[in-house]
């Protein structure tokens, strides 16, 4: 994710560093904008060079590995636990539905009397 904030970070800076240089040198709209396109679109390139040249560059150790393994492994008990939560908290799951219904039937009762 670093590599795309660093991307877009040289291209507005590309933007706006040729918008500011062609202000200053060019009297008319249509240099300005052409200025600031060619300075922005430069900028870009050269993100995109320094960029590949640090993403092949980087090494892959195992601090940059996604653990897997302790993620899934904690979200399985994370579940466990709700589903305990779930169970002592609504001991007939049959009876939700039910339950849901006379909230909705209340709130519709409400709207009515209105």
């Amino acid at each position: 994710m670093i590599v795309y904030n660093i991307q877009s970070f040289l291209t507005v800076v590309g933007f706006f560093t040729g918008l500011f240089f062609s202000v200053i040198a060019t009297v008319s709209p249509l240099e300005l904008v052409v200025n600031a396109i060619i300075s922005t679109l430069g900028f870009h390139a050269f993100a995109n060079i320094a960029l590949s040249f640090y993403v092949k560059n980087l090494e892959v150790t195992l601090a940059n590995k996604f653990p897997k393994q302790a993620l899934e492994s904690e979200l399985d008990q994370l579940v466990r636990d709700l589903d305990k939560k779930e169970d002592k908290f609504m001991p007939q799951k049959e009876n939700f539905q039910i339950i849901i219904n006379k909230q909705i039937n209340n709130i519709e009762a409400g709207q009515k009397n209105r």
